[in-house]
């Protein structure tokens, strides 16, 4: 179920994670609580820690799955492009991601799990007709939305154009692309275009892109998943 208040995270990895981040406000456990990786966390937290009933818990994280725990965490917080675009230099090889009509909390979660998994410099989120960070995708994420930086942008055309300004490369995702995705060396600054499952990159986005490319399909269904074909991708990008 999800929950309304965006600053409310449950489950031991959201957690465990939020807590290693430094950015947890408040703890919730049920009585006789214990893992042995979140335990040792609490020491820098005991003033914050308060044993509630399960069903107090219950009542917090909206009838979600809690595992027993529940934190009250900082609000999540947006990068601008200029910062993400500077924390890319570090990086010999940087990759940006940039989600076009994105709008599934799990989704967004799930992929943000997959760009700490390769490192990815930062994901891009349009601030209009996509989803945002909240409770939900700190869920999803396992606890990854602590360490993927992530930028609110306007146009997403517009923001190509920066990009290409700064050096990256767009390479968009299309099924009916005549590039496979492995036709291509990564060798350069990589800013990956992820579309929904229904409508795919928008045209436009597709026509400014420097490489249109598809994962080959061989089963019965035509589309995959937006988390799993990034992870396809970026496991291609960074090989």
């Amino acid at each position: 179920m999800k929950n309304e208040n965006s600053n409310i995270i449950y489950g031991r990895n959201p957690v465990k994670e939020a807590l290693r981040a430094g950015r947890v406000l408040k703890v919730y456990v049920a009585s006789g609580f214990s893992d042995k990786e979140i335990n040792p966390l609490f020491e820098q937290y005991k003033p914050y820690i308060k044993v509630i009933s399960n069903n107090e818990l219950l009542q917090k994280a909206n009838g979600g799955v809690h595992q027993g725990i529940v934190a009250e965490v900082k609000p999540y917080e947006y990068l601008d492009l200029d910062e993400i675009i500077r924390r890319s230099r570090k990086q010999e090889v940087p990759v940006i991601v940039i989600l076009d009509g994105i709008n599934d909390t799990h989704n967004l979660g799930a992929i943000l799990r997959c760009c700490d998994v390769f490192n990815v410099s930062g994901v891009l989120l349009p601030k209009h007709n996509s989803v945002q960070l909240n409770s939900t995708v700190a869920k999803s994420s396992a606890g990854a939305i602590n360490y993927v930086p992530v930028a609110q942008i306007g146009s997403i055309n517009q923001t190509l154009q920066k990009l290409k300004d700064n050096g990256f490369w767009i390479v968009s995702t299309d099924g009916s692309a005549k590039i496979s995705y492995t036709d291509i060396k990564y060798d350069f600054p990589v800013a990956l275009v992820i579309g929904s499952e229904g409508k795919g990159v928008s045209p436009l986005v597709v026509k400014n892109s420097d490489y249109v490319i598809k994962i080959p399909q061989y089963g019965h269904v035509n589309s995959l998943n937006a988390s799993v074909a990034t992870g396809i991708l970026l496991s291609r990008i960074r090989s």
